[in-house]
């Protein structure tokens, strides 16, 4: 069992007129632009797809101790620098009621000195389950995966979201 961290495709982002329309006003009220939505498709060989499975006890323990909290709080992540959380009104995947967005800029910040607490290298493996298939321990895995992700939605310009 579990749920998947993934990117969003130009077309899957253009669908979600819901979510795209709130998180346009939510920037709007911070006095930012309207996020215009992935730069385009991502190459195959480097799409992003990371099954997030349950338990993260150590690594919410230590976004704790990080102060880095918001990561486990957001289920969607963007490529637009803002600060703190945003709640959008409208349901996702795993959530009927609630979308919480995070700056993949913040995501980066909030997961460097985690990364270098794990010792993560400099460059990871890349591409659909790649950290899943080399990462054996679930903190340091969990660390790699959302500096991946971080990454991965700024090197792009798309965003991420659970499924």
């Amino acid at each position: 069992m579990g749920i998947y961290l993934v990117d969003v495709s130009p077309g899957s982002w253009a669908q979600d007129d819901i979510i795209r329309t709130l998180l346009d006003r939510a920037l709007g009220e911070r006095g930012l632009a309207a996020y215009p939505g992935p730069r385009g498709e991502v190459p195959a060989a480097d799409s992003f797809e990371e099954k997030v499975s349950p338990p993260m006890d150590g690594f919410a323990e230590l976004c704790d101790r990080h102060g880095a909290g918001d990561v486990l709080e957001a289920a969607l992540f963007v490529p637009v620098a803002f600060d703190g959380l945003i709640t959008l009104p409208a349901g996702n995947a795993h959530d009927d009621e609630r979308t919480v967005v995070l700056s993949s800029h913040r995501l980066r910040d909030l997961v460097a000195p985690m990364a270098a607490e794990a010792g993560l290298p400099a460059e990871l493996p890349r591409g659909t389950l790649a950290l899943s298939n080399a990462i054996a321990d679930p903190v340091t895995f969990y660390v790699a995966v959302y500096r991946q992700a971080a990454e991965h939605s700024l090197r792009y310009g798309c965003p991420l979201a659970y499924v």
